[in-house]
């Protein structure tokens, strides 16, 4: 330990390497008594400010291909929580992977920047140290100040001192976790089987004995509208087979796709058209500006995701309100991001395309948890059924392409459901859509 000429400089450091200790301990204490995992993150987190001079932290872990947050604390601790970081080029990442600490004295000076609206404009200074297990990065700690050189050599090695205890925790908590939620996915998979198949199953198995015994003789009326209920039912057992194929291949992490450059207005345009088309009660607007360029997708995957928009968009508000698409092109930050709470590479350029109804709408806390398996609003359950697995396969299938997602609150009422993908590399012609 370094020894300065300054007054009381022995002390101080006497008296921290004991508060050290003591947090390593109770630390220590509380993972061992407790398996649920986030609450042995966010203990160790709380336990931190004690010794370090932080404003906020948060602690993220390797899930798959991508950073989730699972615990925060501070004033930034509400937009952080739950965020996800795909595997990319971030600083985060490079901590996790490289296994090296990074600290920065001032992240403006530095040209990066925490992600969040409130975080971006205020986090200066950033400390994250990797979480290792078996020579593996499985997750990051970090710790932020609004003050600018908040953090020293000494707050790094500590927080290194504080990561070695958890590593093991983790890991065996994280197993614990992943056993209790494979044993709820099993379960809501059978509900799911049970229930959300058996519904469209039995109505057309119903409805075709019903038009083979008695179709010549019932009024051409009620045989058009069987016809039209029992292609409802196929396209909606379609769509929940397709879902559910997707739901196993993410359990598994094996959603892969061959990207090549779509046209996205184009394939927007024709989906909509078959939507309205089998949807003749509702009206739906499309916009987008000229000259878009090509996105790096899957075709399929990207009709998969806009159709499950659409479904939830017609299914959660009322006619006569109309369902606009709207696309459009979003250019990338000047800046690079840092941090679990940063995402993507600096200057990235992305179409978007936003689903827009003025149905029940969601609220700020409920849109966080809109992408988790099996979650339903009250509001949305008390509306329609559902397995409540369509926007976590949007997600997944987004993710997998290199691109993000999100549900909000509309202003002026209802929702917006929407997502973005990364622009092909220059030059490339064609497309498919």
């Amino acid at each position: 330990m370094a020894v300065t000429d300054e007054p009381g400089a022995e002390l101080d450091a006497v008296l921290r390497s004991e508060a050290t200790s003591r947090l390593i301990i109770e630390i220590a204490a509380a993972a061992s008594a407790e398996l649920d995992l986030d609450q042995i993150l966010h203990e160790a987190l709380d336990r931190l400010r004690g010794v370090i001079r932080l404003t906020g932290g948060s602690i993220a872990l390797v899930s798959d291909d991508d950073l989730v947050i699972r615990a925060a604390i501070g004033p930034f601790a509400d937009e952080a929580v739950g965020q996800t970081l795909h595997r990319g080029p971030s600083r985060s990442w490079s901590v996790v992977e490289t296994l090296e600490p990074y600290r920065s004295g001032d992240l403006f000076r530095d040209g990066n920047r925490v992600r969040g609206k409130a975080a971006s404009t205020a986090v200066r200074s950033w400390l994250g140290v990797p979480i290792v297990r078996h020579g593996i990065g499985i997750g990051l700690v970090e710790v932020d100040s609004t003050e600018i050189d908040a953090f020293s050599a000494a707050d790094e090695a500590l927080l290194a001192s504080v990561v070695g205890v958890l590593a093991g925790h983790v890991e065996l908590a994280a197993h614990h976790d992943e056993q209790t939620r494979a044993n709820a996915l099993r379960e809501a998979f059978i509900g799911v089987i049970s229930h959300e198949l058996r519904t469209p199953i039995t109505t057309i198995y119903g409805l075709s004995r019903v038009l083979r015994q008695r179709g010549e003789d019932l009024d051409p009326d009620i045989r058009r509208q069987s016809i039209l209920d029992i292609e409802g039912e196929s396209d909606r057992l379609y769509r929940l087979v397709e879902d559910l194929l997707v739901l196993s291949r993410a359990e598994g992490g094996r959603v892969d796709f061959e990207p090549e450059p779509i046209n996205l207005g184009r394939l927007v345009q024709r989906i909509v058209d078959a939507e309205a088309e089998r949807r003749p009660d509702r009206r739906f607007e499309v916009r987008q500006p000229p000259g878009l360029a090509l996105v790096e997708a899957e075709p399929t995957y990207v009709e998969q995701v806009i159709r499950n928009l659409l479904t939830n968009a017609t299914k959660y508000s009322s006619v006569p309100d109309p369902i606009e698409v709207v696309i459009e092109v979003v250019e990338g930050d000047v800046e690079a991001e840092v941090g679990v709470l940063g995402a993507g590479a600096a200057g990235r350029s992305e179409a978007v395309v936003r689903v827009l109804d003025r149905g029940i709408g969601i609220d700020e806390d409920a849109s966080v948890h809109a992408f988790e398996l099996f979650f339903r609003t009250k509001a949305a359950t008390r509306i329609a059924s559902g397995a409540g697995i369509g926007l976590f396969v949007c997600r997944q299938l987004i993710e997998a392409m290199g691109g993000r997602t999100w549900l909000v609150p509309r202003d002026g009422g209802g929702t917006e459901a929407g997502f973005g993908l990364p622009h092909a590399d220059a030059g490339e012609d064609g497309g498919s859509g």
